[in-house]
C-alpha cells in the first residue's frame, strides 16, 4: 500500500465511517469493536442493549466531554443522566442502603477507558481517532479524569494501545508510537481543541459546525426549533466580532487624536485672553511711566509758568504801591490842618462856657447807667412781690413791709416743706414695692410658664427638682410632687381649699424612687435648699387595691396616669378626712373637715390654719397643669401695673407740691435780699429830669456857646472823616505790602522750582495736559497732582485687574494635572514673567499645533469612516448573502430528497426587525453617507455613539448575549422556516417551524430530512459538489 502523506491524503473520494471500538464504556466492559458497512449499518437491539451507548463513544470522540450530549436519542437534549464518567464508571443503578443512595457501577476502582474511530477513503486511505480516558479509585468528578487524544494517519488498533498503555503509562505510549519517527501519529494532552481542528481537516470538516450538527445526528428524533438548529449547527458563525473590535481599537486611536484635539482647544480657548492682557500690560505700564514722569516734573513745570507769573504780578504791584503812597502823602497834610482848625473850635467853644455844659452831659450819662441797673432789680424786685400776691411800690416803707412778712412765711414753710418731703417718700416707697412686686410676679409666671404640667408655686423646690434631674440623670417621670399627681374633680372644686388645707405639706412632697433615694438623701443634704425640702420613697411593690372612705375627700381628687398612682392612693388613703356640711356633725365626727377648712382631727382636738384666705388660689397647689395659677397671676400683674400708673401719679403730683414749696421758699429769700438803694427808681429818674432841664436851658439855639459847639462839631466830623480815609488807605497798603512780600516768596520758591531738571518729554506732556495758565493759582499744582495720583492709582488698579486675570489664567493653566506636563517641559517661570511664554505658546498652538490636529483629526475620522465602517457593512451584507447561498444549496439537496409522497422540503428565511438592529444600521448608514460632509464634530459625534454600540456588542463580557449577537451576527438577524413542497406543482402543502404538532413518524421523517440536508452542506469541502 502506497504510504499516505499530509500532502496526498484523501485526494480523492469519499471517506466513511469503517469501525467504532470501545474498551471499558458504559456497559461494555474490556473491548467491543462494531464494523460499519459502507452501505450503511443498522444498529438496532432490545432496550437497554447498549445502542446509544455504543454510538456516544463516537460522540466523545468528536465533541469534548463538557459539551457533549450523550444518550441524544433517550434524553432529547437532556444531557444530565449520562456522562463521561458515568460511562467510565459503567454506571448502570442505583442502591438504597437505608439512610442514603448509592450509584452502582461496574468499574468502581481506577478504570481506564479507550475509544476508537476508523475512517477509510474510497481509495483505501486510512484515519483512525483514539481517546484514552483513565481516573483514580474514589474519583467521580469530570476534572479528575485524564486524557490522552491521538490521530494516525493510518489504522491502529485498539488492543495494541492497551497493551503498551499499561497502568495511563503515556510516556511508554509515546515511545512506541513515535511522532518522530512516524509522522502519521499524533497526540494531544489535554487539548481537544487542537486534537480537532486536526480530525477537521483530515476529514475535510471545513464548516466548523460539522462536528457538532454530526453529533446531533446521531439519534435525532425531532427538531423543537429549526431556526436555533439553522443558526448553531448549521450556518458558520460570523467573524464580524474580530472586525468590530478591530474598528473599536482603530477608532481608540481616532478619540485620542480627537481628545488631543480638544485638549488644544481648550488650552487655546483658556489662554486666548493673554495676547490681549499683555497687550494691555504693556500700554499700562507705559502709561504709568508718563504719568510717572509728569508727576515728577510738575514741580518744575509750575515753577517755570510760576515764576513768569509772580515776576509780572510783583511789578503790578509795586505800580499800586507807588501811586498809594503819593495819595497817603496828601491825606497826612490834610490831617494835619483838619488837627489844627478842631482846636482852634474847641478853645473857642470853652471860652464860650462849653466847660459847664460838658459836666452836665458826663453827669446825665452817669445818671443813665445807673438808671439801667435800678430799672433791672426794680423790675425783678416788682415781678417778685406780684408772684408773693404783695403790694409792689417803690417805696422804704412798702420794702420794710414785704421784709416782715417774709421772715413771717419762711418760718412756716421750713414746716411745709418737711411735711411733703415725708409724703414724697411715702409714696415712692409703695411705688418701688409695687415695682419689685411686679419683677417677682413675672418671675413666677416666666417659671410657670417653662413648667405647664405642675402647679407647684415654690420656685426653689421646682428648681431642686430640675438640678437634680441633671446631676443625677433622672428622667422626667421619676421625680414628681404629690400635688402634680391629684386634682380636683370639677364638680367638688367648692372643697378644693380644705383639700389643700389638709393636705398642707403634703401637697409639696417630692417622690423619689426607692432604688435611688440614697442618692437623692445624699445630695439634698450636702446643698442649702433655700426652702423646706419633703422626700418621700416610693416602692410600687406589692400593691393592691385600695378603698376610700364613702365622703372623704380622696373621692373627690382626679388622679394623674403614672406609675406612682396607685402607690399614692395607699400612701394618702391614712391621711384622708371627711367632708361633713356643718360643725354638728364635725363635731361628732372624728377625723372629719368643712368646707370652710376646720378640721376633726383624734376626738376632741380641732384646728384650723387661717394665715391665708381659703380661698387664696395663689396658695393652690394641686392640678395637673398651672394654667389656672398662670391666669391669677397675670391677672395679679395686670392690677399691679394699674396701680403702678396711679402711683406715679401720685409721685409726680408729691414731687409738684414739694416744688412748689421749695419754689415759693426761693421768692421769699430773695424778696429779703432786696435793699433800697438798689431799687429807688423814682429819685434817680428826678435828678436825670432836673439835669436834662439845665442842659437844654444852656444850649439855647440862639446863644454864642451853642454856635461855637457847632463849629466845633463840624471841625471834628471833618477831622474824623480824614482820618478814616488815612486808615483806609493804611489798610490798603498795608494789604499790598503784604501781597508784594507773598508774591515775592511765592516767585523765589517758583523760581527754585524752575530750576530743577526736566526734560522736553515731560514738558510736552505736561504743556498737553494742563495747557496754557492765564491766571495764578495756588491749588492748580494740587489739584493736578490729586488728578495725577488719581490716574496713577486708577492706571495701577487697571493693570493689577489685567495682571491678577492673566495670572489667574496662567495659574488656572498650570493647577490643571492634563497641562502640567506644559510648562515644566518648556521650564516656564511663574507669574508675568511668564506672560510671554504663555503668549508664545499660545501663538505655537493658534498657528502651528491646532491647524495640524484638525487636519490630522479630519483625515483620520474619513479613513476610519470610510475604511472601518465599510468593511463591517460589507461583511454585514455578505454573510448575509452567503447564510442565503448555504440555504440554496441546502435547498438542493432537500429537493432532490423526498420528505412525504410526491413532496420536498424548501427551507425559508425571514430577516427579524429588532430594534436595537435597525438602529444600529440606520446610525451605520448615516455615518456613511455623511462621509464627505465637512461636519467633523457632529460626524465624530455620531462615530462615537456607533462605536460605542459596537463596543458593547464585541465586548467579551457581553458578546454572547442575545442583543450583541443579533447585532453582529446576522445569522441571529435571520429566522428560518420549512416549507412543504409539491414535487409535481410546485404549490407549498405546509409550513413548518419546528416538528411539534406531527405524528412520531413523521417527526423523525422531517428532522432527518433536514438533518441530513444540513450534513450534507456542512461536510462539503470548499471546491466539491458533493461531502467527502
Amino acid at each position: 500500500m502506497q504510504e499516505m502523506t499530509l500532502d496526498t491524503l484523501f485526494a480523492q473520494g469519499q471517506i466513511r465511517l469503517a469501525e467504532i471500538s470501545v474498551f471499558n464504556w458504559g456497559s461494555f466492559h474490556n473491548l467491543h469493536t462494531a464494523r460499519i458497512d459502507p452501505e450503511g449499518t443498522l444498529i438496532t437491539g432490545d432496550n437497554g442493549a447498549g445502542k446509544s451507548t455504543f454510538i456516544d463513544g463516537l460522540m466523545a470522540l468528536l465533541q469534548p466531554a463538557n459539551k457533549a450530549s450523550f444518550n441524544v436519542a433517550a434524553a432529547q437534549g437532556d444531557s444530565s443522566d449520562r456522562s463521561l464518567v458515568t460511562y467510565m464508571r459503567g454506571s448502570y443503578g442505583s442502591e438504597h442502603d437505608g439512610s442514603s443512595t448509592k450509584v452502582k457501577s461496574k468499574r468502581e476502582k481506577a478504570v481506564t477507558t479507550a475509544l476508537r474511530a476508523l475512517y477509510t477513503a474510497e481509495d483505501g486511505s486510512q484515519i483512525t481517532l483514539i481517546g484514552l480516558f483513565w481516573i483514580g479509585q474514589g474519583k467521580n468528578s469530570l476534572s479528575d479524569v485524564n486524557r490522552l487524544y491521538m490521530i494516525a494517519s493510518r489504522n491502529v488498533l485498539l488492543t495494541e494501545v492497551l497493551d503498551i498503555f499499561a497502568d495511563g503509562n503515556t510516556r511508554q505510549l509515546k515511545q512506541h508510537f513515535n511522532p518522530k519517527t512516524d509522522q502519521r501519529i499524533h497526540y494531544f494532552d489535554n487539548d481537544f481543541k487542537s486534537y480537532q481542528d486536526m480530525y477537521r481537516k483530515y476529514l475535510f470538516m471545513d464548516n466548523q459546525n460539522a462536528p457538532a450538527l454530526l453529533a446531533r445526528a446521531l439519534g435525532l428524533k425531532k427538531i423543537d426549533d429549526l431556526t436555533k438548529l439553522i443558526r448553531e449547527l448549521v450556518l458558520e458563525p460570523s467573524n464580524l466580532r474580530e472586525t468590530a473590535q478591530t474598528a473599536v481599537n482603530e477608532f481608540a486611536d481616532l478619540e485620542a487624536n480627537y481628545k488631543h484635539l480638544v485638549d488644544t482647544r481648550e488650552q487655546v480657548e483658556h489662554l486666548q485672553r493673554l495676547p490681549q492682557c499683555a497687550e494691555q500690560i504693556a500700554e499700562l505700564t507705559q502709561h504709568l511711566a508718563q504719568l510717572h514722569l509728569e508727576k515728577q516734573s510738575i514741580n518744575a513745570y509750575l515753577g517755570e509758568l510760576f515764576a513768569a507769573l509772580w515776576t509780572e504780578k510783583l511789578q503790578q504791584l509795586e505800580q499800586e504801591l507807588l501811586q498809594l503812597n503819593q495819595q497817603f502823602q496828601q491825606i497826612e497834610q490834610q490831617e494835619q490842618d483838619a488837627e489844627t482848625r478842631q482846636e482852634r473850635c474847641h478853645e473857642e467853644y470853652l471860652q464860650l462856657g462849653g466847660n459847664q455844659i460838658e459836666n452836665l452831659r458826663k453827669e446825665l450819662g452817669f445818671i443813665a447807667d445807673k438808671l439801667k441797673s435800678l430799672v433791672l432789680e426794680a423790675s425783678r424786685y416788682q415781678d417778685d412781690a406780684r408772684q408773693l400776691q404783695l403790694s409792689d411800690d417803690l417805696t422804704e416803707h412798702r420794702l420794710l413791709e414785704n421784709h416782715e412778712i417774709a421772715t413771717e412765711k419762711l418760718v412756716n414753710i421750713e414746716q411745709n416743706t418737711k411735711q411733703r418731703q415725708d409724703e414724697f417718700a411715702e409714696v415712692s416707697g409703695k411705688y418701688a414695692q409695687t415695682q419689685q412686686q411686679l419683677k417677682d410676679i413675672q418671675e413666677d409666671i416666666q417659671e410657670i410658664e417653662a413648667r405647664p404640667d405642675s402647679n407647684i408655686h415654690d420656685v426653689h423646690l421646682l428648681r431642686l427638682r430640675d438640678e437634680l434631674k441633671q446631676h443625677l440623670s433622672f428622667d422626667e417621670h421619676e421625680l414628681m410632687f404629690i400635688g402634680e399627681l391629684i386634682d380636683v374633680k370639677d364638680c367638688e372644686k367648692a372643697w378644693q381649699g380644705a383639700i389643700e388645707r389638709a393636705l398642707g405639706g403634703l401637697k409639696t412632697t417630692l417622690l423619689v424612687p426607692q432604688d435611688r433615694y440614697s442618692m437623692v438623701t445624699k445630695w439634698v443634704n450636702a446643698r442649702n435648699n433655700k426652702t423646706h425640702v419633703r422626700l418621700q420613697v416610693v416602692n410600687t411593690e406589692q400593691l393592691g387595691h385600695v378603698p376610700f372612705k364613702d365622703n372623704g375627700f380622696l373621692g373627690k381628687l382626679l388622679w394623674r396616669e403614672h406609675a406612682y398612682r396607685d402607690w399614692l392612693k395607699q400612701h394618702l388613703q391614712r391621711f384622708d378626712l371627711n367632708c361633713v356640711s356643718d360643725t354638728q356633725t364635725l363635731d361628732h365626727t372624728p377625723f372629719s373637715m368643712t368646707q370652710q377648712g376646720l378640721i376633726h382631727l383624734e376626738r376632741g382636738r380641732f384646728e384650723k390654719k387661717d394665715q391665708q384666705r381659703i380661698d387664696e388660689r395663689k396658695a393652690w397647689c394641686l392640678g395637673f397643669s398651672n394654667t389656672s395659677r398662670l391666669n391669677l397671676l397675670k391677672h395679679e400683674y395686670s392690677q399691679l401695673e394699674q396701680q403702678l400708673k396711679q402711683q406715679y401719679q401720685q409721685i409726680e403730683q408729691a414731687r409738684q407740691l414739694l416744688n412748689n414749696i421749695n419754689q415759693q421758699k426761693g421768692l421769699w429769700e430773695r424778696l429779703q435780699r432786696y435793699q433800697w438803694d438798689a431799687i429807688n427808681l423814682p429819685y434817680w429818674q428826678q435828678r436825670q429830669q432836673q439835669t436834662h432841664q439845665d442842659l437844654q436851658r444852656l444850649q439855647q439855639t440862639d446863644s454864642d456857646a451853642e454856635q461855637a459847639h457847632q463849629r466845633w462839631e463840624a471841625a471834628k466830623n471833618e477831622l474824623k472823616q480824614i482820618r478814616l480815609q488815612k486808615g483806609e488807605l493804611q489798610k490798603i497798603r498795608g494789604q499790598l505790602e503784604q501781597q508784594h512780600g507773598d508774591i515775592q516768596l511765592k516767585q523765589q520758591k517758583a523760581q527754585q522750582a524752575a530750576e530743577q531738571v526736566m526734560n522736553d518729554d515731560a514738558r510736552q506732556l505736561l504743556k498737553q495736559r494742563i495747557g496754557e495758565v492765564k491766571q495764578l493759582d495756588d491749588a492748580l499744582q494740587a489739584e493736578i497732582e490729586r488728578k495725577l495720583e488719581r490716574l496713577i492709582g486708577q492706571t495701577n488698579d487697571q493693570k493689577t485687574t489685567i495682571s491678577n486675570t492673566a495670572n489667574g489664567i496662567m495659574v488656572s493653566f498650570r493647577s490643571k494635572d492634563k497641562w502640567t506636563h506644559i510648562p515644566l517641559q518648556r521650564e516656564w517661570a511663574t507669574g508675568l514673567v511668564a506672560l510671554d511664554d504663555y503668549v508664545a505658546y499660545l501663538q505655537e498652538l493658534q498657528q502651528e499645533g491646532l491647524p495640524n490636529l484638525v487636519e490630522q483629526f479630519q483625515q483620520r475620522l474619513h479613513k476610519h469612516t470610510t475604511q472601518s465602517l465599510s468593511v463591517i457593512q460589507d461583511k454585514l451584507n455578505v454573510n448575509r448573502e452567503e447564510i442565503i447561498d448555504r440555504i440554496d444549496m441546502i435547498n438542493q439537496v432537500l429537493q432532490r430528497t423526498e420528505f412525504k409522497l410526491g413532496s420536498y422540503l424548501r427551507l425559508g428565511y425571514k430577516k427579524e426587525k429588532y430594534p436595537h438592529v435597525q438602529d444600529f444600521e440606520q446610525r451605520l448608514k448615516q455615518v456613511l453617507s455623511g462621509v464627505n460632509s465637512e461636519e467633523y464634530e457632529r460626524r465624530f459625534k455620531q462615530l462615537a455613539e456607533l462605536m460605542a454600540i459596537l463596543d458593547k456588542a464585541s465586548s467579551s463580557a457581553t458578546a454572547n448575549n442575545q442583543e450583541s449577537l443579533r447585532l453582529l451576527d446576522p445569522r441571529y438577524q435571520m429566522s428560518f422556516h420549512a416549507e412543504e413542497v409539491d414535487a409535481q406543482t410546485g404549490v407549498i402543502r405546509d409550513v413548518l417551524e419546528s416538528s411539534s404538532g406531527k405524528s412520531g413518524g413523521e417527526k423523525e421523517s422531517f428532522a432527518g430530512t433536514i438533518v441530513a440536508a444540513s450534513l450534507a452542506y456542512v461536510l462539503t469541502p470548499d471546491g466539491y459538489d458533493y461531502p467527502i
